[in-house]
Parts: structure tokens; C-alpha cells; sequence
């Protein structure tokens, strides 16, 4: 009589630094599409996270900093470390 609906638990997501983001991007060489193609994301969302429009899942800001060899606390507000842009160098 009523459709089934399937429990989706919620996302975990990430207060990312898009700033910090992008310029990880930047320093390692990396084109938005060449980013997103290795850490098997759309550029779009990529674009959205680096502009901070969209929270970022923790699952894909995985990918992505180990794609760009950094710690995640590199890009997560909520766990800023030692680590800065100009450490990436």
C-alpha cells in the first residue's frame, strides 16, 4: 500500500578550509578535472567544495587528500594542524 523507504544514514561531513583546498590543488599541478578524475569525484562538486558552497563528505575529502599527499586536518576547520599551504610547497 505505501512505498518502502530505505534508511540512508546521514553523511559525515567535513567544515572544510576550500581555500586550503584549492591551493593543495594548485601546488600539486592539478587542474579542477585532473583532481576530481583521480579522486573519482565530479568537477563540479569539487568546485563547489574548493568555494565552500557544499559540505564536503568526509569520504570523498579522503580521496581527495590522499590524492594530493596531505592529512586531512590540512583541509578540515574543525581539525586545523600544524600543517599549512606553504608547508605543501
Amino acid at each position: 500500500m505505501f512505498p518502502t523507504v530505505s534508511y540512508m544514514p546521514p553523511t559525515s561531513t567535513i567544515r572544510q578550509n576550500g581555500y586550503a583546498l584549492r591551493a593543495f590543488r594548485k601546488i600539486r599541478g592539478l587542474s579542477v578535472v585532473d583532481l576530481a578524475e583521480r579522486a573519482k569525484v565530479s568537477a563540479p562538486a569539487l568546485r563547489n567544495w574548493e568555494l565552500e558552497n557544499k559540505a564536503l563528505p568526509t569520504v570523498k575529502a579522503e580521496r581527495l587528500v590522499a590524492v594530493l599527499g596531505i592529512d586531512l586536518s590540512a583541509i578540515d576547520r574543525d581539525k586545523a594542524g600544524s600543517v599549512g599551504v606553504e608547508d605543501a610547497a
